[in-house]
């Protein structure tokens, strides 16, 4: 019985051994294109296998790689997954691109804040420069009119300079003024003028602030809808 436990022992210690020389430590450090930092917590894979490892705090990472294995794949948040050749190298240093995202991806909301659309809680389309010129028309309520779903804007009338009425999803406020407020580049502008007919036509007419608003000017126009939205500006929405 002696015998027989010392004979597995023995065949246990020598398939360890075997292993451990069928695999090459690699080192290595995973860096920005940007500003060549390190980047920690990258991840680090042997192609085809679940093998993997983490950078440490100062981007590198050690990791067993097989014999048999060609290809390290380096992934980090934010950046384009890299597949580098081991080759007989046992150190192999990665440099990971930041990955862009489209503007149809990012919302600017309240205060500068950048979010993906689908993590947002609450409704948002938007309008692109291309839709606004489009249009032809010098009026920037004018240009966005017909295209924003729960927009409901009324001009009194086709004259340069008459007002108009925004509405986004109906009438909502208590204190009777229903006009959304304007953000442009962060600045909240409010927009309390009434939408007013009297002299559309014959005169001049009380318009809002809109007016003021080259719409050759603009990027785009992002439109939030509900009270989830209105809560990021408070009372002022």
């Amino acid at each position: 019985m002696k015998r027989l436990c010392v004979f597995l022992a023995s065949v246990v210690f020598v398939g360890i051994n075997f292993l451990q020389a069928q695999t090459v430590q690699v080192t290595g450090t995973i860096t920005s294109t940007e500003d060549g930092m390190p980047l920690p917590g990258a991840s680090v894979m042997v192609k085809g296998t679940t093998i993997g490892v983490s950078a440490d705090f100062d981007g590198r990472y050690s990791i067993g790689v097989p014999q048999n294995a060609t290809t390290l794949v380096f992934r980090s948040v934010g950046y384009k997954a890299v597949e580098i050749e081991i080759g007989s190298r046992t150190v192999v240093n990665a440099v990971l691109e930041s990955e862009m995202f489209g503007l149809e991806e990012i919302v600017v909301t309240a205060l500068g804040i950048k979010k993906e659309k689908r993590a947002l809680g609450y409704a948002v389309q938007e309008i692109s420069d291309e839709d606004i010129a489009r249009t032809g028309n010098s009026d920037l309520l004018g240009a966005m009119q017909g295209k924003t779903a729960g927009v409901d804007i009324k001009p009194s009338s086709g004259m340069p300079g008459a007002s108009s009425q925004i509405v986004i999803r109906g009438a909502r406020s208590f204190t009777g003024n229903n006009t959304p407020l304007y953000v442009i580049d962060g600045m909240p502008v409010s927009s309390t003028s009434p939408y007013s007919t009297g002299n559309s036509v014959t005169g001049a007419d009380i318009a809002n602030r809109a007016i003021d608003i080259n719409p050759a000017d603009i990027e785009s126009i992002d439109v939030l809808k509900g009270q989830a939205a209105a809560a990021l500006y408070g009372i002022r929405a």
